[in-house]
Formats: C-alpha cells, structure tokens, sequence
C-alpha cells in the first residue's frame, strides 16, 4: 500500500525545507500552517491543522524540529501508521538548557523583536550545520517569510509545550552535532553524524534513506 507522507518544517521555514525530500517521496504532503491564536497550545494548534491533512489508510506524519512536535500532537489525534522526527524530540526538556533559559524573557519581548534580521545570521547559522551559501540564502529567504507573530508564538508554545501521549511508533533521526536539541538528550533511531539541526539541506541523502527504510513496511501492506 501507498503510504501518504505529511512532513512538517521547522519554526521560521516552510515547505522549501524538504526541497530534497520531495524528489524521492511520491506522495509528500507539507500543509500550510494555519495562523495561531493568542496563548495557543501545541495540542491545540495541531487540533485545528488536524483539517488540512489528507485521511489516508497509510498515514505517516513527520517534521522537522518544531514540526516533528506539531506530528506527535496529530498522532495523537489522527493515529497514523507512524511519526517520523527529523532532528526534532518527544519533550521539551530535550532542548538545549539555554533555549530553554529564555522562556519568561521570548513572552515578555514584542513581537518587533522577533523580526529576522541579517545582522543575525552570524550567530544563528552555526547553530544548523554546516551551509553552503546557496541554503544560507535559502534559510534567510524562509525566515523572511515567516510572520514575526508566529514565530514569537511558536517559541513560546515550545517551551511551554506538554505532550500527549502517542500510541503509534516513532521513528527519529537526529545530527550528532545538532546545538539546538543536543543529541545527549535525545535517543533517536538514527545519527546522523556531523549533522546539525537542518538535515533535510545539510545531510539529505541520510535523511532520504531513514525516509526509505522507515516507509518499507509500508509498501508491502
């Protein structure tokens, strides 16, 4: 059986993230994000994605980073043959303490000062692994799309984030150097090692293969 694949990218990116991804998957789905409402909870916020997607008997929802978040409150919901996080976690107490650290300090800021800025790009592409010039271009064009309100939301609802329990099986790919959700405080399937935390851009032929291998059983349905 055909399976549907609904991969989700991470905060401040969109569908142009799995650009690599969308030369060997047949089916891939990447929804629109809707736009959050004030105080909005991951929970909540995936209930109201829920709509945008596709029903399918072989259903397999994935994301990376933020996205792999917003899959696993889906599956919650939409009880699909499985959940695949790329460079993403189950909790957020997998994400660097730091990140973490800035909770009370991202709800007090204005959304103004979410705004992306290329003076910026020094100090937080190092933190994705290692870019060529075209996918920095690539990262600061995604960034630039994204409204400044919803990333001051999504930083908020990541920190703040309580997972539902998920019943079906999830399949995790994860960068040995990835600063943003160490590897020390993940237990994924598959490393990636010398990856970072964009590995859909960084290190597509791996993720394209843990892709593969994890939709194998899939096919002989």
């Amino acid at each position: 059986m055909k399976a549907t694949v609904v991969l989700l990218p991470g905060l401040g990116a969109d569908r142009r993230l799995f650009g690599p991804q969308e030369a060997v998957v047949d089916d891939l789905v990447v929804p629109a994000w809707p736009e959050p409402k004030p105080r909005e909870s991951l929970p909540e916020f995936a209930a109201r994605l829920a709509d945008s997607v596709p029903r399918s008997e072989c259903l397999y929802l994935g994301g990376s980073s933020f996205g792999g978040m917003v899959a696993l409150e889906l599956a919650a919901l939409l009880r699909p043959k499985g959940v695949l996080l790329i460079g993403s976690c189950t909790h957020p107490s997998s994400i660097a303490p730091l990140a973490r650290s800035v909770r009370r300090l991202a709800s007090a800021l204005p959304v103004s000062c979410f705004r992306p800025r290329r003076w910026m790009l020094p100090f937080v592409l190092p933190k994705s692994g290692c870019l060529t010039p075209g996918q920095r271009e690539l990262v600061w064009s995604m960034a630039l799309a994204t409204p400044a309100s919803f990333l001051k939301w999504g930083v908020e609802a990541i920190l703040s984030w309580r997972p539902t329990p998920v019943a079906v099986p999830v399949h995790h790919v994860h960068g040995s150097h990835d600063r943003l959700i160490p590897l020390r405080l993940v237990r994924p399937d598959r490393v990636v090692f010398g990856g970072g935390h964009l590995l859909t851009l960084t290190h597509s032929q791996e993720v394209n293969l843990f892709l593969a291998q994890a939709l194998s059983s899939a096919a002989h349905v």
